[in-house]
């Protein structure tokens, strides 16, 4: 069936008409080309558009992460801006009928974002911020847009609205839009540059979510009064706003609770099932219907109904992992389709592009300023401020829709909504790059002396800070400080940081728990630990101090926590307590300890054979422990840490020193033969009347190391060890080639491994 298309103008206004041919061909064997029906059509519209996104994000690929760029960069070149200058291109790719399916995708697409990502942000954080984030959302509330309408009358009267031919109040608006500022952009960004816990993300998130409040409250109470003001029969009006706000209650108090429900339905670690995410769907699709019968914005309803999704997993951030696939993959195309055929740059001349960007330039310069006035009032490092101000002006696809809403109700044309979407393009694209190399330079923490256990003097106080991430694990953390806790003399100085992964919240948290918890409160597993450290700290206050936190944080970046407060405390001593059965991620946090830790590193296994100290009587304990002493800095370091427990009245300590055949040091490097020598003289002749039994071992090979092991291994309870070795030492020679867990190192993997099949607990050192 041939395609007729016929154009009437009837009342000053295009009416175009299609002959309706069906949403699929018969093919091409049939006579009739695919592309003038719908599905075949959108199916190849998002091929191409996908093909181009990942072109250009393999032309990037070097320089970053920039799928924001990619997807607009794809979008431009398929739009009337490149390709698109072709007419026969145009009406056969973007022909009246195919703009029609793709504007209703890219809808539905817009939706789906708006309710994944405001599902993420968890309003109870607001009460946590603290005063400066709530002083800084507020600021960055008023400043930009007062300041922005304060430009546009400048520039409309001053450089002219009629050369531009831009309308002034359009310039208004357009200052309107530009002001706003979207929390999940800056999240993704963030996440991306693997900054979300860090000080300056932190402050830009909490600060961005108080602003985004302000704004969408702002936002939807303008657009309600503007709605029913402007109605001639006030009753209507009521009837509206009555309507408008039963959706509220609807959502709150009906589709919340069903949510909920579906929360206890799912057993704890487990996904949705397909049912529930269905219903959730249809929940989505109901809001949203009926924000656009009350004289809303469909996405109203979106955004409406993701603030009320109960945050913990399965639902929140386990939501973006359900739908995410069908968003990206097979809506964002769509997206990127509309907006591409909106952009035409050649509307608007070089002058334009310059008015344009003195306005949105000074929105972002008050922007800057806005967040880092009261940062600096508040002893933020000048840096941090100015960084933070950067981030907060990052822009990405959520800005550019809103862009498109305003372009669809007419409120911007079509040169300045293309000036707006290559100015964010090009500003997002530059500030990620400055954030990110700025950022690079000032985390990079040199400690201004030695942060070790060897080079912290006896009498000085020892610093440690413990981390764990499971309730489990407070126990034998507990029994670590009890053993490294000094009879007489300086106190411990003990850091206490509870790891949490960021699932359960938006942002992430960094804690300093300062207050006793109320006896009066049901405590929460948090609250628990806290109080299990500061009964410990009561019941031995002239030689231990403790201060607890608590870290949520994403997997990749949790050692950035850890980091900090090493760093923040000067310790010399960072203690990851962990299980045998170490997952993927958590190896990943032990490398990147050791590599970025800015003093030394020990990753306790244990195994169970530590009693707990707060039941049994020290006099009537034994504690047996082990230091395998084989040479070089991080033995060296071990058996620094193992003289501080041999202290513990408790505690027996047995340094094996192993050697060659010769009984020399099977260490290649004469000048750490030396240090190793020196220390073992130094350390034998300090401790001759203490507790201390001094073997030394011969060993020849690996064998002979791994049946010593065998057979004493289980005589002790915790066997220490140094992480790194010389390499190519016959004694260890063929270990690391099966070794499971190279952070542990050689010694550390063979203590742990079902070769030997020990149960004892190990504790690996890195200076």
């Amino acid at each position: 069936m041939e395609n007729i298309t016929k154009t009437y103008n009837y009342g000053g206004v295009d009416w175009i008409c299609e002959t309706w041919i069906g949403a699929s061909s018969m093919g091409i064997a049939h006579g009739e080309n695919p592309i003038k029906f719908a599905l075949p059509l959108l199916l190849l519209q998002i091929s191409v558009v996908s093909l181009f996104s990942m072109f250009f994000q393999f032309l990037l690929r070097p320089f970053g992460k920039f799928a924001f760029l990619s997807q607009i960069l794809a979008g431009i070149c398929l739009g009337p801006s490149i390709i698109g200058r072709n007419k026969q291109y145009m009406s056969t790719f973007f022909y009246t009928r195919s703009m029609y399916i793709i504007e209703s995708f890219e809808a539905i697409c817009f939706l789906f974002i708006c309710y994944v990502t405001t599902c993420q942000i968890d309003t109870h954080m607001i009460k946590r911020v603290g005063r400066l984030a709530f002083i800084n959302g507020i600021v960055l509330f008023l400043v930009p847009f007062l300041w922005g309408q304060f430009t546009a009358v400048l520039i409309s009267k001053r450089l002219g609205g009629r050369p531009a031919r831009v309308p002034p109040a359009e310039f208004h608006h357009v200052a309107i839009v530009q002001s706003t500022m979207f929390f999940q952009v800056v999240y993704g960004v963030l996440s991306n540059l693997k900054m979300l816990n860090t000080e300056p993300g932190r402050l830009a998130l909490a600060s961005m979510m108080v602003h985004d409040c302000l704004s969408w409250c702002f936002f939807m109470l303008n657009i309600a009064l503007k709605h029913n003001t402007h109605l001639a029969d006030k009753n209507h009006a009521y009837y509206l706003s009555a309507a408008q706000m039963l959706m509220i209650v609807m959502i709150v108090y009906v589709f919340r609770p069903i949510m909920e429900w579906m929360m206890k339905r799912t057993p704890e670690g487990h996904s949705l099932k397909a049912s529930y995410l269905t219903v959730i769907c249809v929940l989505l699709f109901i809001s949203s219907l009926w924000s656009e019968f009350v004289g809303l914005p469909y996405f109203f309803g979106a955004v409406a109904l993701g603030l009320a999704t109960p945050k913990r997993p399965p639902l929140g951030t386990g939501l973006s992992e359900k739908m995410g696939c069908f968003i990206w993959y097979f809506l964002m195309p769509c997206y990127i389709i509309g907006i591409g055929y909106n952009m035409d740059l050649s509307l608007f001349s070089l002058g334009d592009f310059i008015r344009y960007e003195i306005l949105f330039g000074m929105v972002r310069f008050a922007k800057v300023v806005a967040v880092a006035l009261p940062s600096l009032y508040y002893n933020v490092p000048l840096w941090h401020a100015i960084l933070v101000g950067f981030i907060v002006n990052i822009q990405g696809i959520y800005d550019v829709q809103i862009y498109k809403q305003n372009f669809n109700y007419r409120k911007i044309s079509k040169k300045t909504f293309g000036a707006m979407v290559l100015s964010a393009m090009i500003n997002s694209t530059i500030l990620i790059v400055v954030v990110k190399k700025v950022y690079q330079t000032m985390s990079k923490r040199n400690p201004y002396k030695r942060r070790t256990v060897q080079h912290c003097r006896i009498e000085a106080p020892l610093r440690i800070l413990t981390c764990f991430r499971q309730r489990e694990a407070v126990r034998p953390v507990l029994d670590l400080v009890e053993l490294s806790r000094p009879a007489i003399g300086s106190p411990l100085s003990v850091f206490a940081l509870n790891l949490e992964e960021l699932n359960n919240h938006s942002l992430p948290l960094l804690i300093h728990h300062t207050q006793e918890i109320s006896p009066f409160v049901v405590p929460s597993p948090r609250d628990q630990i806290v109080k299990a450290f500061h009964n410990y700290e009561k019941t031995n206050p002239e030689t231990v101090l403790i201060e607890c936190f608590t870290a949520v944080a994403p997997r990749k970046t949790m050692h950035e926590d850890v980091c900090t407060i090493a760093f923040d405390q000067e310790t010399d001593l960072v203690v990851l307590t962990l299980d045998a059965g170490m997952e993927s991620w958590e190896r990943l946090l032990c490398r990147n300890l050791l590599q970025t830790c800015p003093c030394s590193v020990a990753l306790f296994i244990d195994r169970g054979r530590l009693p707990d100290f707060r039941f049994v009587p020290i006099k009537k304990l034994c504690i047996t422990i082990c230091a395998v002493f084989l040479g070089g800095p991080d033995d060296r370091e071990m058996l620094a840490y193992a003289t501080r427990l041999a202290n513990h009245p408790s505690v027996e300590l047995h340094v094996f020193r192993l050697l060659d055949q010769n009984g020399a040091s099977p260490l290649r490097d004469m000048v750490e033969r030396n240090h190793d020598m020196r220390v073992i003289n130094v350390f034998r002749k300090e401790n001759s009347e203490n507790n201390i039994i001094f073997r030394e071992v011969r060993i020849e090979e690996a064998v002979e190391l791994m049946e010593l092991l065998r057979k004493e291994g289980d005589d002790f309870d915790v066997m220490m060890v140094g992480i790194r070795h010389e390499e190519n030492l016959l004694m260890l020679e063929g270990l690391s080639e099966w070794s499971k867990m190279k952070e542990l190192g050689e010694l550390g993997d063979l203590l742990i491994s079902k070769d030997l099949q020990l149960s004892v607990s190990v504790l690996a050192l890195h200076q």
